[in-house]
């Protein structure tokens, strides 16, 4: 698909160039949509298996509080459950969150250490403390910290999500630093990270270089819009597609960086539960 520039073209030979180039007010592109039921069982075969081999693939989410980043997030952790049983540890920061306890109710654990974590293939890792302010993020950070440094292993082959990533990374230096980490070394021991983000400044620049996949709904202005653009590619060419998302029924633009495939899509489909053999438990 040919990507238009956000610059005009130099003046052709023989023409005389007055002024600055202006930008080029690029339509908007023509990009399929289709139901994620439709989509589904072609970005989770793709998934992790670009060429049909596997090869872990970092996804990022964007979006605005409330649209939508959540169930897409746990339908896709849920679709790869149940299409290849991946061990997965979904962590939770928040002190509670309906949405997640409908990951909950579709047959998956809610844990708070690394015991519970190796109990099972599939889980939500939710740490809770009474405490407030700094002493509740020394607490997250301490829970966090230890959790992260006991899945790294040469063949960990796992999937890490996190509820909001930016809440995580400002828990501590050090979990910011382990963070950066996963995104840049992560793949090489067989780590796949899904991470959601409201605003796409303020965060590590190594989530938007490492992902293969990026998903975003509609921005919750033209500014978040213009970053948000930037990071699938030419900013003229897809704010006008990030802009004109139906924000009612939660649609999203999902692109992978590699192929620069993209589908707007969203969710019309439940979670789906835990299949029964996740509960053999994992060794890491």
């Amino acid at each position: 698909m040919p990507l238009p520039s956000d610059v005009a073209s130099p003046a052709a030979e023989g023409e005389e160039a007055v002024g600055p180039v202006a930008p080029v007010a690029a339509l908007p592109a023509d990009i399929p949509r289709a139901p994620w039921s439709e989509v589904a069982p072609e970005f989770i075969a793709a998934w992790g298996y670009p060429g049909g081999a596997f090869d872990p693939e970092h996804v990022e989410i964007l979006g605005p509080s409330g649209s939508g980043k959540t169930v897409f997030e746990e339908t896709i952790l849920s679709e790869r459950a149940a299409a290849r049983d991946s061990g997965t540890v979904f962590v939770a920061t928040k002190k509670s969150d309906k949405q997640i306890g409908v990951l909950a109710q579709a047959g998956w654990p809610v844990v708070a250490d690394w015991k519970g974590v190796q109990a099972h293939k599939q889980c939500i890792y939710w740490p809770q403390t009474k405490a407030l302010g700094a002493s509740r993020r020394a607490y997250l950070a301490g829970k966090i910290e230890d959790l992260l440094s006991r899945l790294w292993g040469d063949t960990a082959n796992t999937i890490v999500a996190f509820d909001e990533i930016a809440t995580v990374e400002a828990l501590s230096p050090e979990v910011r630093e382990l963070i950066g980490m996963y995104w840049r070394e992560a793949r090489s021991v067989g780590i796949t990270i899904v991470a959601m983000k409201q605003r796409p400044q303020a965060i590590q620049r190594d989530m938007h270089s490492e992902t293969a996949w990026v998903c975003s709904f509609r921005p919750k202005d033209e500014d978040d819009g213009k970053r948000y653009a930037e990071i699938f590619g030419s900013r003229a060419y897809w704010l006008p597609v990030l802009m004109g998302l139906n924000r009612d029924r939660y649609e999203f633009l999902l692109q992978h960086a590699r192929t620069q495939d993209a589908v707007i899509s969203w969710i019309d489909v439940p979670v789906e539960p835990l299949p029964e053999k996740h509960y053999q438990g994992r060794r890491y």
